[in-house]
């Protein structure tokens, strides 16, 4: 049977920008098996935004909940597709990348999870620089280096169940604590070398407003995972040949090429739009 995915969005007053991550989810809706858009009681339109596509999506909510990782968990927990994945109302997936994500998956039995090159952009949705970053796992980690990419990471809902999924008392690191408990388990990770998902860079993103947050969870993580974190000698060698390994790879150049092509550009010059049906009640 071919694999089936399931995605999830979670949202709280992001309006300006969750139209883009909604049309970019649903004009590959015949990839996605189950659609869920959790909202927790925005008052900035966002409601009506979902509302207008709520034909395309399986599943919404608009009401208060404990933050991004219980609205991700309420939705990973009503999933039935062979994989999962969350998309921020912030970002995007780029035209057409999902099927190419199932294929992978149908390709490779093995593997348990996936990542992908990526793309930061900015409020205006102008691309700001690219990343090509390699295959992700435990052999890598445990070198120190840890690269996963929330927006191009897909893995199957076995492995999520299997570790535990999210912990809910996590609201910055989340994501890194599900990677890292993905790697103890023993997940075996796959790699596309294409761009899948753009990420979005503005002064409302948690990873800019909410830097005393990010610093008390990552030392948890820091404490919780040293395998991965301790100030090793074979972590500072691991970090040190992974720098090397990007410039005799070429992977480094070929980036910073992509990023001089790019900047500046709307995403959607670069790769086009998202075409999806007019919303009902839309003339």
């Amino acid at each position: 049977m071919p694999t089936t995915l399931t995605v999830v969005t979670p949202s709280y007053n992001q309006a300006r920008y969750l139209d883009e991550t909604l049309r970019s989810v649903i004009s590959q809706r015949d990839q996605v098996h189950e659609y869920f858009v959790l909202d927790g009681g925005s008052t900035d339109g966002s409601r009506q935004l979902i509302e207008r596509y709520a034909d395309d999506i399986d599943f919404w909510v608009s009401e208060k909940d404990k933050g991004q990782s219980d609205a991700i968990h309420r939705g990973f927990a009503r999933a039935t597709g062979d994989v999962l994945c969350w998309l921020n109302s912030d970002d995007v997936f780029l035209p057409g990348v999902l099927r190419t994500v199932l294929d992978a998956f149908d390709r490779h039995p093995e593997w348990d999870a996936l990542t992908a090159y990526h793309i930061q952009h900015d409020a205006e949705g102008r691309v700001l620089k690219t990343y090509r970053i390699p295959r992700d796992g435990d052999d890598i980690a445990r070198w120190g280096v840890v690269h996963v990419c929330q927006q191009t990471c897909f893995f199957r809902r076995r492995v999520y169940e299997a570790v535990g999924g999210l912990n809910l008392d996590l609201h910055c690191v989340m994501d890194t604590d599900l990677w890292l408990r993905m790697f103890r388990h023993g997940t075996r990770w796959g790699h596309l070398p294409q761009y899948l998902a753009a990420f979005r860079q503005h002064a409302a993103a948690k990873n800019s407003s909410w830097l005393t947050k990010y610093r008390e969870e990552f030392e948890y993580i820091f404490r919780t995972y040293p395998e991965y974190f301790a100030p090793t000698l074979k972590h500072k060698l691991g970090l040190n040949l992974y720098r090397l390994s990007q410039i005799v790879s070429g992977r480094q150049a070929l980036a910073m090429l992509d990023t001089r092509r790019m900047r500046g550009k709307k995403l959607t010059d670069v790769f086009g739009d998202w075409v999806v049906p007019e919303p009902a009640g839309v003339h």
